[in-house]
């Protein structure tokens, strides 16, 4: 299943269950796959596949509380596509919303992660902050940007488009 829509992709496995495919085909009967989300049952494990980071939240927090410390939720990764013998990279749109006392510091944040600027208002009680960036680069946005504002801004990431890479990626192409 190739599943461009979804850009961001999680192994999930049980640690005391040495058939990882058991495990996510039992899993799979009680998780609901959505427009945001697909499941895969693999030898490895269960595969998540995501419209975006923040997607995966629900699914996980699910599966902790039914399997607690047995559960092994491997890092989630940027999925890669590939066209011929090109690979292509994800590029996300996101908006924030800050108040304005942390507006800097999440601008200063977002240019770290290569991420363009493209619209920006300021009002004496909120901010908004409009960009693109890689994928790769804003994996774990989220949590940095509630440390930054001290958990008080929104932001929302979206699938935009893919680009050919100059470099080929670390991981796997879908």
């Amino acid at each position: 299943m190739a599943h461009s829509e979804f850009p961001v992709e999680q192994l999930v496995q049980l640690a005391s269950n040495p058939f990882q495919i058991g495990f996510a085909r039992q899993v799979m009967r009680i998780l609901e796959p959505s427009d945001l989300i697909a499941f895969e049952a693999t030898h490895d494990g269960l595969q998540i596949r995501a419209q975006n980071e923040d997607a995966l939240a629900k699914p996980e927090n699910l599966l902790r509380d039914l399997y607690g410390d047995d559960l092994v939720l491997l890092p989630p990764q940027v999925r890669f596509m590939s066209l011929g013998n090109r690979p292509y990279e994800p590029i996300m749109l996101l908006r924030v919303r800050t108040v304005p006392r942390y507006l800097d510091a999440v601008r200063e944040d977002l240019v770290s992660r290569e991420a363009t600027l493209l619209e920006e208002h300021a009002r004496p009680s909120v901010c908004v902050l409009r960009a693109e960036a890689p994928l790769r680069k804003l994996l774990g946005y989220g949590e940095t940007l509630s440390k930054l504002s001290d958990g008080t801004a929104l932001h929302w990431v979206w699938l935009d488009r893919y680009v050919p890479m100059d470099n080929p990626p670390g991981g796997r192409a879908a």
